[in-house]
């Protein structure tokens, strides 16, 4: 089934671009089309002219999918165009780089391309994540990057990029959650080892040490879902400075934590004591996420 793209990309590309080249519809026969006519919209461009946008979220490519594309492209041709703009050194890719890289491998000189020269550097970062993140192929760590990618670099704000997407805020919310997991959880996720549901679950360890062994039950013993919560439920218990302070915890700090988190897109740990003294703890993983964080928080405006 075809999944169109959200109205982030028509907004920036016009109505009529979602159905010239931006249809995330899945598998290799969306891809070609003959080349030995002229295409139905753009131009033919040198395949050596062109260059991938560095900006795009996908950072790893499944090789028998490409194979399968290359062996597609090399019978039929390329189907849709694939999207650039014009840069100093010939072209840029909006959206379709695995066109691009299939076309390469199969030995083709040109590709049909629509050349979008009104795209400016952030709209085409825009598009770029966008048009990558909507992909039922992409995994759930390269989208969270995606999702994250766009409220550092593009200034949006979580229920922005839910709309951009066309999916829902707390999915947004919940899928940059996997970013405060260990490097060892994220590649487990990306590699299909655990779901989103594990994941969600180890979350509640928050920290490493105990998301990492816990991590190697749950992958050893190919734990459930539920499983895994009472997994991350009994070593909460035992990580925590006592049973009592963690059953003392308030709700309305795990709420507030989590309301926090949603909005400013980083790590919450909130420290409430005596007489509402305590502190608000922010996690921040580089220099970009630290000035999001800033600009958010005291806005240049505003000082």
């Amino acid at each position: 089934m075809e999944r169109r793209l959200g109205r982030g990309l028509g907004s920036l590309l016009g109505n009529a671009s979602v159905d010239e080249g931006l249809s995330t519809t899945s598998g290799a026969a969306d891809e070609g089309e003959s080349t030995t006519g002229t295409p139905s919209v753009g131009e033919w461009i040198d395949l050596s002219a062109i260059r991938r946008n560095a900006d795009q979220p996908r950072k790893t490519f499944d090789s028998a999918a490409l194979e399968e594309l290359r062996q597609s492209i090399a019978e039929h041709g390329v189907l849709q165009p694939i999207t650039v703009r014009r840069v100093d050194d010939g072209y840029q890719i909006v959206a379709g780089e695995r066109r691009w890289r299939a076309a390469r491998s199969a030995g083709l000189d040109r590709i049909p391309a629509i050349v979008r020269d009104e795209v400016s550097d952030g709209q085409s970062l825009e598009l770029a994540i966008v048009e990558n993140v909507q992909r039922q192929d992409l995994d759930p760590v390269e989208k969270a990057r995606g999702y994250q990618a766009l409220m550092d670099r593009c200034g949006l704000t979580q229920e922005e990029v839910a709309e951009r997407v066309g999916v829902k805020r707390a999915t947004v919310a919940n899928q940059l959650r996997l970013l405060d997991l260990p490097d060892e959880a994220r590649d487990a996720v990306s590699r299909g080892l655990i779901t989103m549901g594990h994941a969600k679950a180890l979350l509640g360890l928050r920290d490493e040490g105990a998301i990492r062994k816990a991590l190697g039950e749950v992958v050893r013993k190919d734990l459930s879902v539920r499983a895994t919560e009472r997994l991350a439920q009994g070593g909460e218990r035992r990580t925590s400075p006592s049973p009592s302070a963690a059953s003392q915890t308030p709700a309305w700090v795990n709420e507030l934590e989590s309301r926090l988190r949603e909005t400013l897109g980083v790590k919450v740990t909130l420290r409430n004591g005596a007489g509402y003294r305590g502190s608000i703890i922010l996690d921040y993983a580089d220099r970009q996420q630290l000035e999001t964080l800033c600009d958010r928080l005291a806005p240049r405006e505003s000082l």
